[in-house]
């Protein structure tokens, strides 16, 4: 069963969306939103497997709802301006449909989604195609394991433990995730989208270019003048850290008393 969110500030556009719905035995519509704070407040309390989500809300966009999302759930985006169509899927949209919807064309989007619940439910930790055993950590620190990141990388879903996250990297418009034990993922999304969404602690932003999940950092090398080098893992690269940073991440350390300054 999927279960659907429908967010549209027309009340007329939900109530036909929904009725359409009703032909798919495997739809659950769930919850309605007018607004994105409603929508933002349902997604958090329901985590819906997808969304059904208009452009242009009453109190903002439906590119700004998906960029509070984390995790982020299916989007397919009903509207009347097919002007946005190139912007839905550089969000990793499964579809955008047109109003008003056709129901030929809905089945279409439903099918969609059917297939990328599959294939979330293989996704994969490693490149390659290849699926990985991954063993969480069973150190008490660590995130809850139920807690899950949905990175949405050239049509594919990789699902990864908050946990697992060593670090991310703003490079431009993307962030580099990367994930302990695994590899790394650049995905189409600011750093600050994450930041805004990821707990703290132990996530914490020491640069304007970098988070570090605390739980994975396992030596911190202070250096002369100030700076200092991160160890993350055996599979990640030492991270070097101007003084800056350096000061952000001791100040960090400090208040959650992993150290004493």
């Amino acid at each position: 069963m999927l279960r659907v969110m429908l967010v549209d500030d027309e009340p007329p556009a939900r109530r036909g969306l929904r009725r359409l719905l009703q032909a798919h035995a495997d739809i659950e519509v769930v919850a309605e939103a007018g607004t994105v704070s409603e929508a933002q407040a349902f997604a958090g309390a329901l985590h819906p497997d997808v969304i059904f989500l208009d452009v242009e809300l009453a109190d903002g966009g439906g590119f700004d709802l998906v960029a509070q999302l984390l995790p982020v759930p299916a989007i397919v985006f009903v509207t009347a301006h097919d002007l946005y169509a190139v912007k839905a899927f550089d969000v990793a949209a499964i579809d955008f449909l047109l109003k008003p919807v056709d129901p030929e064309r809905l089945a279409v989007a439903v099918e969609r989604l059917r297939r990328n619940r599959q294939d979330m439910a293989h996704a994969v930790f490693a490149g390659g195609g290849e699926q990985d055993d991954v063993e969480l950590s069973g150190d008490s620190r660590s995130l809850d394991a139920q807690q899950r990141i949905h990175l949405r990388i050239d049509g594919k879903s990789v699902i990864a433990p908050l946990g697992m996250i060593a670090m991310l990297a703003a490079e431009a418009d993307f962030t580099r995730v990367f994930i302990s034990g695994a590899r790394d993922y650049l995905v189409c999304r600011l750093l600050r989208h994450f930041e805004a969404q990821l707990p703290t602690p132990p996530f914490v932003r020491v640069s304007r270019s970098l988070i570090v999940n605390l739980n994975q950092l396992q030596r911190v090398e202070w250096q002369e003048a100030g700076r200092c080098n991160l160890s993350l893992g055996s599979d990640l690269e030492p991270v070097a850290l101007g003084r800056v940073a350096a000061r952000r991440l001791r100040q960090c350390l400090a208040s959650h008393r992993l150290i004493n300054v």
